[in-house]
């Protein structure tokens, strides 16, 4: 082959995988709802409990597009609110510390929620939201088959999507980040019982596998589309002299 022809071939190889990763896409977007219905569901309030090591905690939550969030959990008569409104830098504040205060999150914290913060996952965040979208192919993990799609943001953050190839739902993610000491972990997250809210499918019970060990899963016992949220919700709160 000519050095044109092998750059015809990859460009035509490059096409078809972005059509194959498109086709996919819009099969998601379609079994968990479709166009419509996910456009109409701008926000999010859930409430359920979250396990881990041995411990379960109250949370509730909030959720608004493109990537505002707050949680705020319970326990022993002490909470921990934690949000970001998608623009500042992600802020928390715990009732048992004193004196207490809303401060900035640490910022290794701060770039793993301000990156789960994204109200669409990438799938449907794409482009618009900087995400590239790349064809995996099929895999073999978790004892099963699935499609695997490639999502790079910013050129340095990337996970692994695992679609239910019949039905097309986004069942897996998996990624490394920096754990302790800087080493890195590897993080499966799985995405189970998928019900309808506002004609959307959404998960309501979160597990996250950590090199290999269950160590947390989140239950959703309730979940409210479209609420009524109060303004400055995500934002955090500014003492009097430093809001003058």
């Amino acid at each position: 082959m000519t050095f044109r022809a092998l750059l015809v071939a990859g460009w035509l190889l490059a096409s078809l995988e972005g059509r194959e990763v498109a086709d996919w896409v819009a099969r998601h977007r379609e079994a968990i709802g479709g166009a419509e219905n996910l456009a109409a569901l701008r926000s999010l309030r859930a409430e359920g409990s979250v396990q881990a090591g041995g411990t379960a905690v109250r949370f509730h939550f909030f959720a608004a597009r493109p990537a505002a969030v707050r949680v705020e959990t319970e326990r022993g008569g002490r909470t921990l609110v934690q949000a970001t409104d998608g623009t500042d830098a992600p802020w928390e504040f715990d009732t048992g510390q004193w004196p207490p205060r809303y401060r900035a999150m640490a910022p290794a914290a701060a770039r793993v929620f301000a990156a789960d913060a994204e109200f669409d996952n990438p799938l449907l965040a794409g482009a618009e939201r900087g995400y590239i979208l790349e064809d995996g192919g099929e895999v073999q993990a978790e004892a099963r088959r699935w499609r695997r799609i490639l999502a790079t943001r910013r050129l340095v953050e990337t996970v692994f999507l695992f679609l239910d190839p019949e039905t097309a739902w986004l069942a897996l993610r998996l990624e490394e980040r920096e754990g302790p000491g800087g080493r890195k972990v590897r993080i499966l997250t799985r995405y189970e019982d998928p019900r309808p809210v506002a004609g959307v499918l959404l998960p309501h019970r979160v597990v996250q596998v950590v090199d290999g060990v269950v160590r947390q899963t989140t239950v959703i016992t309730r979940m409210e589309p479209n609420p009524d949220l109060e303004p400055g919700l995500f934002n955090r709160p500014r003492p009097p002299a430093e809001a003058r």
